[in-house]
């Protein structure tokens, strides 16, 4: 009977190995949406941001806006949750799909527009998944702060993310400030306290 060479058989099956799962080797990046996703012009935007993440419908219930201070530290956060945020920017498990965007070096909200093409934006999802908490944070943004009415920031955004599924999100806004039990104030607050007396620290735009 005859036989290959062993270092042929290996060969083969490396290169098999190689086409079917990359034997163990993190799946390639999907590509960076092209910009023109995210247009705001002439484009008819839903009254509410919505669309898809993860291959699933999504629907923001809640949008808030977090401003942090601080040396090296100052962004503004602008949050879209499918439930209602609680516990905004406390680090634990939610059970919410919660799309964000970051605008890095900034300590207010203004009436502008900005877009990751310029770097002024970072996005980002966070979803439950079988195995944990699954997160994008690479895509192209585009949000507008069309009106600011005492601490209500209105504007419009679309959203895609570089995933399998090809999400995006977009639509019009109206975003309140966040609340928060880690600005200091968590250790002198009785037990039980209710959200709606906590109050707002996401600060005016």
């Amino acid at each position: 009977m005859s036989s290959r060479p062993r270092s042929s058989v290996l060969l083969s099956g490396a290169l098999a190995c190689a086409a079917w799962v990359g034997c163990g080797a993190p799946a390639p990046e999907a590509p960076i949406p092209d910009p023109d996703t995210v247009r705001l012009e002439g484009e008819e935007l839903p009254d509410h941001v919505t669309g898809e993440i993860g291959g699933e419908a999504f629907a923001a219930v809640d949008v808030r806006y977090r401003i942090t201070h601080g040396e090296r530290r100052e962004r503004v956060d602008l949050f879209f949750s499918d439930r209602h945020i609680e516990r905004c920017g406390l680090p634990l498990a939610r059970p919410d799909t919660l799309v964000w965007l970051r605008a890095p070096e900034r300590s207010a909200i203004e009436v502008e527009e900005l877009t990751t093409e310029t770097g002024g934006l970072e996005v980002h999802y966070e979803r439950p998944g079988e195995d944990g908490i699954e997160a994008v944070h690479r895509g192209v943004a585009r949000v507008s702060f069309t009106a600011l009415q005492g601490d209500v920031a209105e504007g419009a955004v679309r959203i895609c993310f570089a995933d399998a599924e090809g999400s995006c999100v977009g639509g019009r806004f109206q975003a309140t400030p966040c609340l928060s039990r880690i600005d200091g104030r968590a250790l002198r607050e009785p037990p039980g306290l209710a959200d709606d007396a906590i109050e707002a620290t996401g600060e005016a735009p």
